[in-house]
């Protein structure tokens, strides 16, 4: 199984958390032995308590991303040479010879703005398929940006597979476009959904519910041209002011990119101290970084959730707790719109630009906790049940452990009461205005791939007059260091000579001729 995680620097929650529940499902279902391809495998064998090797490896680009490509295949296909002996991908090709299925684990990885995802679970599919192991993916966001350099390579990752989970519906549309084959696509929620907190992770967070709170997650910047980081950061300072203000609760910034104890802080950790600085209020308050587990005991004790990240919404919404979701970007806004539509809530999806809307959705579902609370329960309670038959289906699928489990049928579509915002004035205006940050981030990011395609062909005519010039002067100095060997001299002190001769010649006959008149 490939997730992305396992690093001992940093931390993903969300990205950890799919894995975790991914491995929680496997072992509850079947006396099975994982193998993890992970970032560091010792760190996530001792974080997961499975075998762990080493990813494959791949870049952002995709020139030397397709050549290494074609290596590895070569090496399963016996060239030995092909490969280094001591390349990792030697190791993955080893753990799927011995496996009897791959799974690639939930996430948003294949996009387009992560060539090195595709790539990397993209060969391990074709491994998979040269070894004759079905493989299949689950959790999975596909784009919102697949380039045309991408489309095949995606198209035959997912036409192939035993089947496709797709957490929500723009990757379920794309999957049906891009992924036309022999593969089940279906919808499911993010597998975060279904993992729950322990005992001791309450008692972890114990000393951050003494008061009550709202939870924020905030992702450490805007990753977008609409917005500046410096503005994001000082948008999120008068957002969580004004909460804290408005509910009189405590607000609590909670990290979902950083680093667990002893690695020191980073990313989102660094961004919340500056943030709860810039509000000016001290019940806006910065949190340690938390375990994906301990941070869904906390999101179960939280009054509400907001937030810029994505698996805020996926732990709110399976614990039954009013969310906000904010969508700076392209990329975040397809995300948070399906992770909410999955419980009903799409219409407290909004977008960053008017901190009003958000401060008044924030106080109304404070004040009407109670009420939202319950039918959100009862669409978590739909989900978790429909999650477990979805994994019922893939042990099934994948490891063939039950009679029959070639003919079994993926779970179907699901259907989620809408639950209305009333605390807008114009909820048709809020969706415009995602919409337009959609089109918005297309438009810019489809330039700026033009923009790159056009320095890719700058840099290869650079690259080849290079070359050109490298050519040229390695024919001089080849001339020079011919020149100075010592049968060319010698060559050359003959010819002089003779032109010499030569010339003396004519000039004495001239002189000769010029005397007989």
């Amino acid at each position: 199984m490939i997730g992305d995680v396992g690093w001992s620097r940093f931390y993903h929650l969300g990205d950890e958390a799919m894995t975790e529940l991914a491995i929680d499902a496997l072992r509850a279902r079947s006396d099975i032995a994982i193998t993890l391809i992970a970032g560091e495998p010792e760190h996530a064998s001792e974080m997961y308590g499975v075998d762990a090797v080493k990813r494959i490896g791949f870049k952002r680009d995709r020139r030397p991303n397709a050549s290494r490509m074609a290596k590895v295949l070569d090496y399963v296909g016996g060239d030995r040479a092909a490969l280094k002996a001591d390349d990792p991908a030697i190791d993955v090709i080893g753990a799927v010879r011995e496996s009897d299925a791959v799974l690639i684990a939930g996430g948003g990885n294949l996009n387009s703005m992560f060539a090195h995802h595709i790539y990397e679970r993209a060969t391990l599919a074709k491994i998979a398929r040269v070894l004759g192991k079905p493989y299949a993916l689950t959790s999975q966001t596909l784009g919102p940006l697949i380039y045309d350099e991408d489309r095949d390579i995606v198209h035959e990752l997912l036409s192939e597979a035993e089947f496709v989970g797709t957490r929500e519906s723009y990757t379920t549309h794309l999957v049906d476009d891009l992924g036309r084959g022999s593969a089940t696509a279906r919808r499911q929620v993010d597998d975060a959904f279904s993992l729950t907190a322990r005992d001791e992770d309450r008692s972890a967070v114990s000393d951050l519910t003494e008061h009550p709170f709202i939870l924020a997650s905030f992702a450490e910047k805007a990753s977008t041209p609409m917005l500046s980081d410096d503005d994001y950061h000082a948008r999120l300072a008068e957002l969580t002011r004004r909460l804290a203000e408005d509910t009189g609760l405590r607000v609590l910034l909670v990290p979902h990119g950083g680093a667990l104890p002893p690695a020191p802080e980073t990313r989102d950790q660094l961004t919340d101290m500056k943030i709860a600085r810039a509000s000016g209020h001290a019940e806006v308050v910065p949190t340690r970084m938390l375990t994906a587990r301990e941070l869904i005991a906390l999101t179960e004790q939280a009054q509400l959730v907001v937030g810029t990240r994505y698996h805020a919404a996926i732990f709110a919404g399976a614990a039954g707790v009013p969310f906000i979701s904010l969508a700076p970007n392209l990329y975040s806004s397809i995300r948070m719109r399906g992770a909410a539509e999955n419980v009903g809530m799409e219409d407290f999806v909004l977008p960053l630009d008017s901190v009003d809307d958000i401060v008044a959705t924030g106080v109304g579902a404070v004040e009407d906790r109670g009420e939202l609370t319950n039918r959100l329960r009862s669409q978590s309670q739909k989900r978790r049940a429909e999650h477990r038959e979805w994994w019922d289906f893939v042990v099934a699928k994948t490891l063939g452990v039950t009679p029959g489990a070639a003919e079994s049928e993926a779970p179907g579509f699901f259907h989620a009461d809408v639950i209305d915002n009333p605390y807008v004035d114009n909820i048709g205006v809020v969706r415009e205005r995602l919409n337009a940050v959609q089109n918005y981030g297309l438009v810019m990011a489809l330039k700026d791939r033009k923009a790159a395609r056009l320095n890719e062909e700058v840099q290869a005519v650079k690259s080849q007059l290079q070359r050109v010039r490298t050519e040229r002067d390695e024919a001089r100095r080849r001339d020079e260091r011919r020149e100075a060997e010592p049968v060319v001299r010698a060559a050359r002190r003959v010819e002089s000579a003779s032109r010499q001769s030569a010339d003396f010649a004519r000039r004495a006959y001239r002189r000769l001729r010029s005397a007989r008149r």
